[in-house]
């Protein structure tokens, strides 16, 4: 794809296109300063087939007369195009612009004030998709809108409040996109927060919707994007807090979704067979992973990297003790209490091998004293920056559309809740289960180590190439194509972590590992699910865990607090509102 400009692009351009990049997309750039624009574009259409195209509008405004610029879209609506008019300064000349390449649909643009939101009106989902009808917050600043012409023929994609953004004209055979926008997201900028990158979504997403309809499955794309609910907390009985779990499972089943269970392995000892039975029996909408180790307050947001590593063993231990004495098996997922893990955490995971990945509202480690991850990180499935252990984020009920973007940028649909959640029943799971059905009627349910293991981008490369971009060790790809195909896999692996070898079916094939890629190739013969396995070297702890008597009983009182809380306090609105006014005043008293 190329972008063109006159003598120098604006700021926008080289955002754009390390956004493309993202993407999947190589975009490069062509001064028409010396060649000029009519010239240029033609010969680019006209050679590409099927083509793609974006004009950097500030730069090439004054430099074309009407006529010209008339001829230019004769020619462009002769092609199968598409062309993205990037704008992002008011003007005549802009206005003059944009009305002739539109053939009058857009008249100018003008000052939209300070929008707080984004939204996408819902007849726009052939090229919005998940995001058709939905609202997204946004950081209030100084915007610009479009002038539509009451008798154009335009789509409109998204508004900043009221005011029209990002159009889509048919001119001809060409579909001429505008856009405007006072900057482009820089996706290689460091974050201090992820807010950042969450309150910006105008200033990338409508460049990847005109990437992805120009170039179709040559962009990175999650073909079959899963979903999951995560209650974290609860014990394995037939009742807590507000939770009544045979109600919950029956629906669960009925409505065809799938329940994790995020234990805490410290009470691996207080599950009896008797009371897991009816768990197993709904083993199909389902399952349990590993809540910390002994949940204590920041327990994973410790620097002790020593700790970590041990804590990590050992509650793949306990848990394989859960499983034997009550027949559940546990998925290598860790959910760190309190959402908080740090650096030190993320090294530890990474060296121990002991879980998939962590799932967590956060991708930023808690005690980063610089920025270190940027918003190209966060457009992948899962964030895998710190030491290829990918982070997949997961979202407490506020909005359904904060799911709908996640499954638009390719990432699975995770809720996760506490037992108040179910304080009238599992009727808020029935409404995100159908409100995701909606969004995406191909959402696929399973366990969340199936969902996590299933994740990944994929763009064509040819008509029987693919690469694929995936986050786990051990990775289910699917092949539905009826021919054979070949497939470029690559996962982030540190160049420092020993990779003992690689299988496909349990076939061990040739890997490179080069800085911190490990790259592969095989060919898919037949539709099947193939099974990926990247087998590391796990580092053992030098020390291990050990706990002595005064810990072991503030975690058994911890604990009991925490149970007596959800069981007995939360259930009396009452003694609640006692014990609430309480911790507050302990909370201003200790501040």
């Amino acid at each position: 794809m190329k972008v063109f400009f006159h003598t120098a692009p604006s700021p926008a351009i080289p955002h754009f296109q390390h956004l493309a990049e993202c993407v999947g997309v190589v975009c490069e750039t062509a001064d028409v300063a010396n060649a000029g624009l009519l010239d240029l574009v033609t010969r680019e259409i006209t050679t590409q087939g099927k083509s793609a195209i974006a004009l950097d509008v500030d730069s090439l405004k004054n430099q074309n007369n009407q006529e010209q610029l008339a001829q230019l879209v004769a020619q462009l609506g002769e092609c199968d195009t598409a062309v993205l008019l990037l704008v992002s300064e008011l003007g005549e000349a802009t206005d003059r612009f944009l009305k002739v390449l539109t053939n009058n649909s857009v008249q100018g643009m003008k000052s939209a004030g300070r929008a707080s939101h984004l939204n996408f009106p819902k007849d726009s989902g052939a090229l919005s998709e998940e995001l058709a009808s939905y609202s997204f917050p946004r950081e209030p600043d100084e915007t610009f809108g479009l002038n539509i012409s009451s008798a154009a023929n335009a789509d409109e994609i998204m508004r900043l409040d009221q005011a029209s953004t990002f159009v889509r004209v048919k001119v001809g055979k060409a579909n001429i996109f505008v856009w405007a926008t006072k900057s482009v997201f820089d996706v290689r900028k460091l974050l201090a927060a992820e807010k950042e990158f969450e309150l910006a979504a105008d200033k990338y997403i409508p460049a990847i919707i005109f990437l992805r309809f120009a170039f179709g499955d040559q962009c990175w794309r999650n073909p079959n994007p899963g979903a999951g609910i995560v209650i974290d907390d609860p014990l394995l009985k037939n009742n807590y807090g507000f939770i009544d779990f045979p109600r919950l499972l029956t629906s669960a089943r009925q409505h065809n979704y799938h329940v994790t269970l995020a234990f805490i392995p410290w009470n691996h000892r207080r599950s009896r067979a008797s009371n897991t039975r009816m768990f197993l029996d709904h083993a199909d909408c389902f399952g349990v992973c590993i809540h910390g180790c002994d949940h204590t307050k920041r327990e994973f947001g410790s620097a002790d990297y020593e700790d970590l590593l041990s804590r990590n063993f050992v509650a793949r231990q306990r848990m394989e003790q859960h499983h034997e004495q009550t027949g559940l098996v546990s998925e290598p997922l860790m959910v760190c209490p309190q959402e908080q893990y740090s650096v030190e955490a993320m090294r530890a995971f990474a060296d121990s091998r002991q879980f998939a990945g962590v799932v967590c509202t956060a991708c930023m480690p808690r005690n980063l004293t610089a920025p270190s991850i940027c918003g190209a990180d966060l457009l992948l499935a899962a964030q895998d920056s710190f030491f290829g252990i990918p982070v997949f984020k997961r979202h407490y009920w506020s909005e359904i559309s904060v799911f709908a973007m996640a499954l638009f940028l390719g990432k699975p649909a995770i809720l996760v809740e506490h037992h108040e959640f179910f304080r009238n029943g599992p009727g808020g799971t029935e409404i995100f289960a159908a409100g995701l059905s909606q969004i995406h009627p191909a959402i696929k349910w399973g366990s969340l180590a199936e969902t996590v293991a299933r994740t990944h981008s994929r763009r064509r490369l040819a008509a029987d190439s693919w690469e694929v971009r995936f986050f786990t060790d051990d990775f289910k790809l699917e092949h539905s194509g009826e021919t054979p195909a070949e497939y470029r896999l690559v996962r982030r692996i540190p160049a420092t972590t020993l990779i003992r070898h690689v299988t496909v079916n349990g076939v061990e094939i040739p890997f490179v590992h080069q800085g911190d890629k490990v790259t592969f190739n095989f060919q898919a013969n037949v539709r099947q699910v193939y099974q990926v396995h990247v087998e590391v070297t796990p580092i053992q702890p030098e020390k291990k865990y050990s706990a002595g008597i005064k810990y072991r009983a503030s975690v058994s009182f911890r604990r009991a607090l925490s149970e007596f809380r959800d069981n007995f306090i939360a259930r009396n609105d009452f003694i609640l509102r006692i014990a609430q006014g309480l911790a507050k005043k302990m909370k201003q008293t200790s501040g």
